[in-house]
């Protein structure tokens, strides 16, 4: 487990009231829509895209997802706030961790409906320092509820797409 993992795990541990998981809204995604919903007065986006075509040259060459799988459709989820690149600035953590306790609920319900083979998460807009942040807080909070996605035949783990820092939630093979 990598330091920034352990240093955001245990922020994620610290800041479990403020997160509350169980009664953040699960909003509905659908693919090639942008979801908007308001936080503290910041506006965040999701959306998950779809490509049908060359999917696997999504994947890294060498890596796991690319010799374990084949899909025929690739989905990506990202998601912004304030459609801003000083987001770092604006957001303390209590407000991300409410915004991704959000997040990662809505994802996860999207993924027991469409019951995709791969679904990437790599956030849009900001700098790799905003990206990495969310990614590691988004990372503990799936961590914690690990248990929603083995029930669904699922596993996550983090990758590189595109060179962007990212997690990706696949079935199990």
């Amino acid at each position: 487990m990598s330091t920034y993992f352990t240093k955001y795990y245990t922020l994620y541990n610290q800041l479990r009231e403020s997160i509350d998981f169980e009664n953040a809204p699960s909003l509905p995604l659908v693919v090639d829509k942008e979801t908007r919903f308001d936080v503290d007065g910041l506006n965040v986006g999701m959306l998950i895209q779809s490509y049908e075509e060359g999917a696997k040259s999504m994947f890294r060459p060498g890596s796991i997802l690319y010799q374990k799988y084949n899909p025929t459709a690739y989905f990506n989820l990202g998601f912004d706030i304030d459609e801003s690149n000083t987001q770092i600035y604006k957001t303390d953590y209590r407000t991300l961790a409410r915004i991704l306790a959000i997040v990662v609920k809505s994802t996860l319900q999207w993924v027991k409906e469409n019951k995709p083979e791969v679904l990437t998460i790599v956030p849009i807009g900001g700098s790799e320092k905003e990206a990495r942040k969310k990614l590691h807080i988004y990372s503990s909070i799936l961590q914690s509820k690990e248990s929603i996605l083995n029930n669904l035949g699922y596993y996550w783990d983090r990758a590189l797409f595109m060179n962007k820092p990212g997690i990706y939630i696949a079935k199990k093979v």
